[in-house]
């Protein structure tokens, strides 16, 4: 059959219907607008109203934000709107890198402190030291009270052209100019590894960005180089990121097959990620170090770790983040971030913690929890319903996050001010604040713990008039007015100005190796080194298949 269209042969047909075809068409507009109309959202058309009639004049844009805000909380805790001004520092987390100064600063006490500037940086090159106020960039004038977001736009630039930076030196009492360029800086996820003794080796993971697995590698490499047979991997404050990256570092350790997680949701099928069996230390006793703030991506190493019993894990029940994102790009350059599956680990279990409309509470959960019942003892907490099993039929328990092997308590094992106020300490930074403002004159007269990290680990204490200093120093920020003095107070804080101390001295490395001692974890480690088998019940023969 032909698909020609046939010739109009009437004269007078053909001349009416441009007369016809306009009518329609006028028709089919104005029924289409009633149509749109009718069919618009509800969102739009009370946006409209208020946008034509309401009494004063608004800023419909940051009514529609906080509607999206206010609509996605009745979702879940992890849903979430990003402003296309925000989504920038979003995506650089994922990256690994940003075009900016090279300053990773603290807001404190009315200014902008300086507390690190990256190693080969711009900031760096340009004169910036840790301890400067950052006073102004370009004619804007910095100070606490800006928001993150007016913060970078502050300092952002244009390109890689120059920004007038000016400071307060506090320790030479100077104003000082600096032009600074903006750059690529590299964020750095693995870069404290070292070796314990002779044959154990530690590296900590701070996120799962998109180097995170080829950083990894290096570290490890090197380790091994050295003579690394055990490996203490921390992941500690690990926040998540990149599931790819964090299965890409699982499949290292797993035999082929053998399953790291799976994804699943109302709208997604089953996903499942598997080791290929080509990882490098596949073989080697592997010590996991978690925490309360370890969460999502990192919980899924942990899990997959666990429920295939490759590793022992330490310290305290994870965060319990089980729920997947994606980011959906808006036209506007803003980014939706929706759950769209839940995480779970080999043997089934769900890694997501309770939750409801409360996200405050949700949030500050860690905060309160009960560590007596923080074990895989499922007789211990009466909320454990349903026991599931490793590989080497290990009794294993859900109940939000991902709970130790062997619990290993972050301070001293009791209820006091110092405990309570830990968190606020942290956030804070005060540490830091306080060395780089009382203590760096100390340092230039003690000569001989500058270049030996043992002697100083070994002999260098901090002085009882510093803990006495600290203490005052501290109490000048409202949420930690409670700070008191006792004996269980001064030692935390000794410990923890040391670390701080050790950080300007020896880098991070420095940090990591005297809060690792002092709390404990490599003598914890060299302990369950030994009852490795043991714990993971490896020479059990009745080896069980995960039921999926």
């Amino acid at each position: 059959m032909s698909t020609e269209r046939p010739e109009i042969q009437n004269s007078k047909s053909r001349a009416l219907s441009p007369l016809i075809l306009a009518l329609v068409l006028a028709i089919g507009l104005f029924c289409g607008m009633n149509i749109n109309k009718e069919k618009k959202d509800k969102f739009s058309q009370i946006f409209d109203i208020i946008n034509q009639d309401y009494v004063d004049s608004t800023r419909i844009d940051l009514l529609e934000e906080n509607a999206i805000d206010y609509l996605l909380s009745q979702l879940d805790p992890h849903s979430a709107y990003i402003p296309a001004q925000l989504s920038e520092i979003n995506n650089r987390q994922i990256r690994g890198n940003y075009l900016g100064l090279g300053i990773e600063y603290i807001q404190f006490s009315d200014t902008l402190f300086v507390f690190n500037t990256s190693e080969g940086g711009p900031a760096q090159k340009a004169g910036i030291m840790a301890g400067d106020r950052l006073l102004f960039a370009g004619k804007v004038k910095l100070t606490d009270s800006m928001s993150s977001t007016e913060i970078q736009e502050a300092i952002q630039g244009d390109g890689r052209s120059k920004l007038s930076i000016k400071v307060y030196r506090r320790s030479k009492n100077q104003y000082l100019d600096f032009a600074v360029p903006r750059e690529n800086i590299v964020m750095n996820s693995s870069e404290v590894f070292y070796m314990v003794n002779k044959s154990l080796g530690y590296i900590r993971l701070e996120r799962f960005s998109s180097n995170t697995h080829s950083e990894f590698l290096k570290s490890m490499n090197a380790l091994k180089a050295a003579g690394m047979k055990d490996l203490i991997l921390d992941l500690r404050n690990n926040g998540g990121g990149l599931l790819s990256e964090a299965s890409a570092i699982a499949n290292e350790f797993l035999q082929k097959d053998e399953v790291i997680s799976y994804t699943f949701g109302y709208h997604r099928n089953r996903n499942y990620y598997r080791a290929d069996g080509n990882g490098g230390f596949k073989d080697g006793k592997l010590v996991l170090l978690i925490n309360h703030n370890t969460a999502s991506a990192s919980e899924i190493l942990a899990g997959a770790l666990q429920d295939n019993d490759r590793a022992v894990i330490i310290g305290n029940r994870s965060f319990g983040k089980g729920l997947v994102q994606e980011p959906f790009r808006l036209s506007d350059g803003a980014m939706l971030r929706l759950t769209i599956a839940r995480y779970y680990t080999p043997s089934g279990r769900s890694i997501q913690k309770a939750y409801t409309k409360d996200i405050e509470k949700y949030r500050n959960e860690i905060y309160v929890r009960d560590q007596s019942k923080d074990t895989l003892n499922p007789n211990l907490d009466s909320t454990i319903k349903k026991e599931f099993f490793s590989k080497n039929g290990r009794l294993l328990t859900p109940g939000g996050g991902i709970r130790p092997d062997v619990v290993l308590r972050d301070t001293i094992p009791d209820s006091t001010e110092i405990e309570m106020l830990m968190p606020g300490l942290f956030y804070s930074r005060i540490f830091d604040i306080y060395v780089l403002d009382f203590m760096s004159e100390i340092l230039k007269n003690e000569t001989k713990f500058l270049k030996n990290e043992i002697v100083f680990q070994n002999e260098f204490s901090i002085s009882q008039a510093d803990v006495v200093r600290f203490i005052a120093v501290a109490k000048k920020i409202p949420y930690l007015r409670g700070l008191k003095y006792s004996s269980k107070t001064a030692d935390i804080i000794r410990k923890h100005l040391k670390a701080a101390l050790a950080y300007r001295l020896f880098g991070e490395k420095g940090r990591s190796r005297i809060i690792n001692r002092e709390e404990g974890v490599f003598s914890k480690t060299i302990e369950v080194l030994k009852k490795y088998s043991q714990i993971l019940n490896i020479n059990n023969k009745k080896m069980r298949r995960f039921d999926y």
